[in-house]
């Protein structure tokens, strides 16, 4: 039997790195969001290449979306409105574990360089997801996901990316909808992995969602911040719920879910199984 190759602990370490980074500066001196963009693309090292047009439009979007959300957030933070969770850190974190999985997909030699209007699409999704996201929690299936795919409908179609492309930055946006994580997963398994596959395009964009919230040293501090942005919206015990070691869990079975290449080669199931253990031991003592 083949052994399973080990983690990417350079690759890891430097994730871990920049999320630290980002929380050293929030909420002040905050660089904003659109330096964050700026910086993930450049390690992609897209800024050294020549964009063709398809690409220079993604770029072009998402200078667009990330100033936006910039300018909305700069708003409610000075209203005492800006969401605890889904807020530009939250932006800032996707758009950063984006970039560690298509680095990992780099080492794995599973994407080339024909694929950077591909990485480009993910980069932007992760940039737009939550666009205008008013807090809270879904009353029903892709409530929010569907306002933030509504929010960008204008600068969509006002960016030059084609329909195409279009279309599947949305079938992702929506896919971020906790209800479709488990679905995504079950039909991206025992599929040859393909940056152009939709049903994989979905998966990395709800692995770079929910990444920040399953590594160790950021998960707390984001756990805590979502059960204060719920506590607004919903009954008080389903926000403390988040807080206990069974909602832990359970977050950690249910909606932590990571079945790319990308992910494996970052060692995160690793990581979720280590949690998983602790916390099973600690409800069973």
């Amino acid at each position: 039997m083949a052994l399973k190759a080990l983690p990417d602990k350079v690759l890891l370490s430097s994730l871990e790195t920049s999320l630290a980074n980002l929380r050293q500066r929030w909420p002040q001196p905050w660089p904003g969001l659109p330096l964050v963009f700026e910086r993930c693309w450049q390690q992609l090292g897209q800024a050294q290449n020549h964009p063709n047009a398809r690409t220079a439009a993604w770029l072009a979007l998402g200078r667009s979306i990330t100033e936006a959300i910039e300018s909305d957030g700069q708003r409610r933070a000075v209203l005492g409105c800006e969401p605890a969770y889904h807020n530009r850190l939250h932006m800032a974190d996707a758009l950063v574990c984006m970039t560690h999985l298509l680095l990992a997909l780099r080492q794995l030699k599973l994407t080339s360089a024909r694929s950077a209007r591909l990485e480009a699409l993910m980069l932007v999704t992760m940039a737009g997801h939550d666009f205008m996201h008013p807090g809270g929690r879904n009353a029903h299936p892709g409530q929010l996901e569907n306002l933030s795919v509504q929010a960008l409908a204008p600068m969509l179609q006002a960016s030059g990316v084609s329909v195409a492309d279009q279309s599947q930055m949305r079938a992702c946006i929506l896919a971020t909808d906790p209800e479709r994580v488990s679905v995504q997963h079950r039909a991206a398994a025992g599929r040859r992995f393909d940056l152009a596959d939709p049903v994989w395009q979905s998966v990395l964009a709800q692995e770079a969602d929910i990444m920040a919230s399953t590594l160790a040293a950021t998960q707390w501090g984001l756990t805590q911040a979502l059960s204060r942005e719920w506590a607004l919206s919903t009954p008080q015990g389903v926000a403390q719920a988040l807080l206990k070691p069974q909602g832990r869990l359970g977050f950690l079975r249910h909606a932590a879910l990571f079945s790319s290449p990308a992910a494996e080669h970052l060692g995160l199931n690793r990581l979720r199984a280590a949690q998983i253990r602790v916390l099973q031991k600690r409800l069973a003592g």
